[in-house]
């Protein structure tokens, strides 16, 4: 009888050790599957996160051949005329200012298009799309590059382009650009020499961008409306301009007719089929007044 009750106890211990370590196995399965939920959730929170996080904008220097940028810069140096001949007319305020004492200015021959700014103006940003749309009706720009306008000042992240590493080709008229800082505020190239000389003369106020048209007149900020590109990407800007009607259309494309009217007036009318434009003709009578 006490080996028999022995062997039962025994037997009930083995038992009870079975029913124990099947237990812990099932806590453990528990715990493992319950952090394997967790490590999940945290690694589709975070692929959210990254995934809505806000691109940098492209800094200065980088590749006019990516992105909305190039696409954007590829059609506004190959406009049709038709484009500005539907134009609206172009507001007094947007014409260049006759500046009193200037003398004319030169570089081989041509005159020359004189453009100061900084790449994290908004103001700079967005005139340099209508000076890029006069100007390459009279030649061919090379090295120009996409960026945007600074994020911390008004207009912030204005889509545009940098003319830092720019060259422009014409047989008619000569263009310089000074970027005197960077999209941080940083110093990045130098104004000097003649070109300061200039700036202070007619300019002392220091205010960018700066553009002056032949040395004898220029234009002190922007002349086209700020509030149409506010918030606006590369293509709705570029695909605004293409439509007259459309706000942006309304104040870039009477800008670049009055641009070019102003440096048809000083290359004696040439290239002819650019100067004699219904568009520009129209933007002409404008700066006789």
């Amino acid at each position: 009888m006490a080996k028999s009750t022995r062997a039962e106890t025994a037997a009930r211990a083995a038992q009870l050790r079975a029913e124990a370590a099947r237990k812990d196995r099932q806590r453990t399965q528990v715990i493992a599957a319950s952090v394997a939920v967790v490590v999940v959730v945290i690694a589709v929170v975070l692929g959210v996160v990254i995934s809505n996080r806000p691109k940098d904008a492209p800094a200065a220097g980088s590749t006019a051949g990516s992105g909305g940028g190039a696409a954007a810069l590829a059609t506004l140096e190959k406009l049709p005329a038709t484009l500005f001949d539907k134009a609206p007319a172009p507001s007094p305020s947007q014409a260049p200012a006759k500046l009193q004492g200037g003398t004319a200015l030169t570089q081989d021959g041509k005159p020359k298009v004189l453009y100061i700014g900084a790449e994290y103006c908004p103001f700079c940003a967005m005139e340099r799309w209508a000076l890029i749309g006069a100007l390459s009706r009279f030649g061919t720009f090379t090295g120009v590059t996409e960026t945007t306008s600074s994020s911390t000042d008004v207009h912030p992240d204005t889509p545009t382009f940098s003319f830092k590493d720019a060259k422009f080709t014409s047989d008619t008229v000569a263009f310089q650009a000074v970027e005197t800082q960077d999209r941080d505020g940083k110093p990045l190239q130098t104004l000097d020499g003649e070109n300061l000389a200039l700036f202070q003369k007619f300019n002392p106020g220091g205010g960018i961008p700066w553009i002056t048209y032949g040395g004898t007149h220029a234009t002190d900020g922007a002349t086209v409306d700020a509030n149409a590109f506010e918030g606006k990407t590369y293509d709705q800007i570029i695909a605004g301009i293409q439509d007259p009607t459309s706000d942006i259309g309304k104040t870039v494309t009477p800008a670049i007719n009055v641009i070019t009217a102003q440096i048809c007036s000083q290359t004696k009318g040439q290239p002819a089929n650019v100067c004699t434009s219904q568009g520009v003709q129209s933007a002409s009578v404008l700066l006789k007044r």
